[in-house]
């Protein structure tokens, strides 16, 4: 049997190397173009850019809250709106996910993932994900790299409203799930985020350093610590038979 009843991940930088870069050439003419030939208003990539970022400001004035997050499907439809198009759910989805998708460099999931995963069902436990996202980004990103079902629950930050380290959307995981924190370990890559949130709930943790990891003077320690990239031990910090 697993030391823990619950494994609960964080997943870009954790699950899933990532590597994303909005500043690419060509990325704003292109997501111009995706919306002209779907009915907008021709816009040049610099306009869009301008628009994309002047319609983010106006979602996170919404709140003065500074752990609120934004849902970008807003702002895409709010792109369309601005430019006479009324789009409706789909293609807010795919226009979103094409400009995720033009601007991703690398995208793959770490090779540990998986052999992980299946000793942790193995061992009678279960699997959630609560992640800083936007959804309209991360679930075809789980789908193509063939972890959408791999999870018993998940909490995404652009569902819930808030994000990490916000009591709120670990609260809003453990009651839909009933899951016990003190029978579960949250494993993350950001101290400030993966490990306070679990500090909040009394919960343990397993930090893991990884490319996009940083440390920050007085962030709080997890309870178990892989910080050299060795691997070998990380099941036994996991407590996985």
């Amino acid at each position: 049997m697993n030391r823990y009843a619950n494994y609960i991940f964080d997943l870009y930088g954790t699950l899933v190397d990532i590597k994303t870069d909005e500043t690419l050439p060509g990325l704003w003419d292109a997501l111009a173009l995706v919306m002209s030939d779907c009915g907008a208003f021709s816009r040049t990539g610099d306009e869009m850019r301008e628009a994309y970022l002047r319609l983010c400001a106006k979602e996170q004035a919404k709140a003065a809250d500074p752990l609120y997050e934004i849902e970008l499907r807003r702002v895409f439809a709010g792109l369309y709106a601005e430019n006479g198009v009324e789009a409706d759910n789909n293609l807010i989805d795919e226009t979103a996910y094409f400009f995720r998708a033009a601007s991703t460099i690398k995208l793959r999931l770490y090779p540990w993932v998986l052999p992980v995963f299946e000793r942790i069902r193995r061992g009678g436990s279960r699997i959630f994900l609560l992640s800083n996202a936007q959804a309209c980004f991360t679930l075809p990103e789980l789908e193509k790299l063939g972890i959408s079902d791999a999870f018993d629950g998940i909490a995404i930050s652009s569902d819930a409203g808030f994000r990490k380290p916000d009591r709120r959307i670990m609260q809003g995981l453990i009651d839909r799930f009933g899951i016990d924190p003190a029978a579960s370990l949250m494993t993350g890559n950001d101290r400030t985020t993966d490990v306070e949130i679990a500090n909040r709930f009394g919960m343990d943790s397993l930090y893991l350093r990884t490319e996009t990891s940083f440390e920050i003077p007085g962030a709080p320690r997890a309870t178990f610590e892989l910080t050299d990239g060795d691997l070998t031990g990380l099941e036994g910090l996991m407590g996985i038979e």
